[in-house]
């Protein structure tokens, strides 16, 4: 498995490609926290396109600190949106591989459209942690 790093925050500066969104260089940062250092991630394939898709509604999901995993070329793999639950997120998204246009998604396929999202079933968490352990 892979070594993966983490990140908490927000998109605060995104670009996109020219050629419909298969890549997006974005910066990380931490509202809450100013002396926490921002963090420059590239997304590729599918969760490019769901950055991008996202970024241009004003869901709630955009604005919610979420969990940013990415490997050591900053390659973004998956994002965690945190639930109102400390142990079980809202959603999970990443891709089925590192460039798939393959877009999986563990949780509401929907943007969550409030601040305090309810936990993801037993069954979405259940297939997460399969998916996780597979991959």
């Amino acid at each position: 498995m892979k070594q993966l790093y983490n990140y908490c925050g927000t998109v605060s500066s995104i670009s996109f490609d020219s050629r419909g969104c298969g890549t997006a260089d974005l910066i990380l940062g931490d509202i809450s926290d100013w002396d926490k250092p921002p963090v420059r991630l590239a997304a590729y394939g599918a969760l490019a396109k769901y950055i991008c898709g996202i970024e241009m509604t004003d869901a709630e999901e955009r604005y919610i600190t979420s969990e940013w995993y990415y490997d050591r070329n900053l390659s973004l793999h998956r994002i965690i949106v945190p639930s109102n639950s400390e142990y079980i997120p809202a959603k999970v998204i990443t891709s089925a591989d590192y460039l798939s246009n393959e877009l999986v998604i563990f949780g509401p396929k929907e943007h969550i459209e409030t601040g305090s999202p309810e936990p993801m079933d037993k069954d979405q968490s259940a297939a997460w942690h399969e998916f996780r352990f597979h991959h």
